[in-house]
């Protein structure tokens, strides 16, 4: 078999692992865009629960809300959610710095806290998951 007709049998199975993980970017970043999208609307004009949902499982379950923690975030208002600055690490996390605006709900006193938040792909799942863990909006953590 001559180089060329090797080249000639390569060359559509190449095409096809081309295609295959350009799809697999575009589905990576279109979720991304998606779950951004969404989590700031949770932190936003959510609850705890729908925050807590995007944090990975495993951080979920290796440091679980105290009572103490959920009684202290549900202190607090969300008036504002604005990203400052993002980026790629060399392992294709996200990470995002944001300002969060609060209101305490019995002093009325406003604030504005910097939360870096961190998101990895779970390329089995199909999703993006928080592994930075929740504003530290009521202080703790």
């Amino acid at each position: 078999m001559t180089m060329t007709m090797r080249l000639q049998r390569l060359l559509p199975i190449a095409l096809v692992l081309l295609l295959a993980a350009c799809a697999s970017e575009g589905v990576r970043q279109r979720t991304l865009d998606s779950t951004l999208y969404q989590y700031a609307g949770a932190v936003r004009w959510g609850g705890l629960d729908q925050i807590w949902g995007y944090v990975d499982p495993k951080l979920r379950e290796e440091k679980p809300l105290t009572a103490l923690e959920m009684e202290r975030l549900g202190l607090f208002r969300v008036t504002g959610y604005q990203v400052v600055s993002s980026s790629e690490t060399a392992e294709g996390n996200i990470v995002r710095l944001a300002q969060i605006g609060v209101v305490n709900r019995h002093t009325q006193a406003e604030r504005v806290i910097g939360h870096r938040e961190e998101w990895r792909w779970d390329a089995e799942a199909k999703r993006w998951w928080l592994i930075s863990g929740v504003p530290e909006i009521g202080g703790g953590r």
